[in-house]
């Protein structure tokens, strides 16, 4: 019997194992567009307002709708009849990032994804499809931050909460060497998990991206904004693997009539998922 628990175990691991190790792939352009068809793989990290379920349980937001234009430009304009199929389960920014940076040819990673120099080197970019700022957040109840050169004294024996991989983290560590040596640091696994953190403790601190800190404001959670602590503007975008040429193409599409930004299928999108008032705290972000 020992011996069967043995055996049963280690084919569950060499399972599990042959799951984990799966690289993402999905049809390069080329191919697509020699059949006249293909199937391209998106995988995200769930992000308020860009990528969300419905109440159905369906996949939608700012990004779903974006990459939906982009499958049908590149039918009407490509002839090219694409399958867009969604894989993960969105709750890890590393694992979205990660399963795009070691995926094959046709696969995009949607999310709260900025563009930096050190991204470019593993990973390729979009377009921005839209500006954000990251906001400093504690508890409702912390008092409001005036400078931040107050920070280790008014924030006495607090700790930050962050998600590894993230612009967060590092903003978070630039925070700790610049204002609060003392400053310890937390990590979690998530931006949701982050949130919760600073709701549940009120001796925290973070940055969150603006999409998750209206989503809290919507709700009516006890989140305050320390607006000294804004960090200045960064761009979103979608991502592929370097073995993709898919880039081009998604070039060509936010570039195309004038640039995808200034039509009105777009700013309904923003409008629909983050509400008038976000869409002009965000807009603000590039002024």
């Amino acid at each position: 019997m020992k011996l069967l628990k043995i055996t049963l175990l280690f084919i569950f691991l060499l399972s599990n194992i042959s799951v984990f190790s799966q690289r993402l792939s999905g049809d390069n352009y080329a191919t697509a567009k020699a059949a006249g068809n293909g199937t391209v793989t998106f995988t995200y990290v769930e992000t308020p307002g860009f990528v969300y379920k419905d109440q159905s349980g369906k996949l939608t937001g700012v990004c779903v709708d974006i990459m939906n234009d982009f499958i049908q430009y590149v039918k009407q304009n490509h002839g090219i009849n694409l399958n867009a199929r969604f894989l993960g389960n969105g709750s890890s920014f590393s694992a979205m990032y990660n399963g795009v940076k070691n995926a094959k040819n046709g696969v995009f990673g949607l999310g709260n994804i900025t563009v930096t120099e050190a991204r470019k080197s593993e990973i390729l970019f979009s377009p921005s499809f839209i500006t954000n700022f990251a906001i400093l957040v504690t508890h409702s109840s912390v008092p409001t931050l005036g400078s931040m050169s107050e920070i280790s004294q008014k924030f006495n024996g607090f700790t930050a909460y962050t998600a590894k991989g993230t612009l967060n983290e590092k903003r978070i560590n630039n925070l700790k060497s610049d204002y609060y040596p003392d400053l310890k640091i937390s990590y979690v696994n998530s931006s949701p998990a982050v949130l919760d953190k600073i709701l549940s403790d009120k001796k925290s601190l973070s940055y969150l991206d603006l999409a998750f800190y209206l989503a809290a404001v919507k709700e009516r959670k006890p989140l305050k904004r320390h607006q000294v602590g804004d960090e200045g503007s960064e761009e979103f975008a979608f991502v592929m693997p370097k073995s993709s040429d898919w880039q081009p193409i998604i070039e060509e599409f936010f570039n195309a009539n004038g640039g995808y930004k200034n039509t009105t299928e777009y700013k309904k999108i923003l409008v629909d998922h983050l509400g008038l008032s976000a869409v002009k705290l965000l807009d603000s972000a590039s002024e």
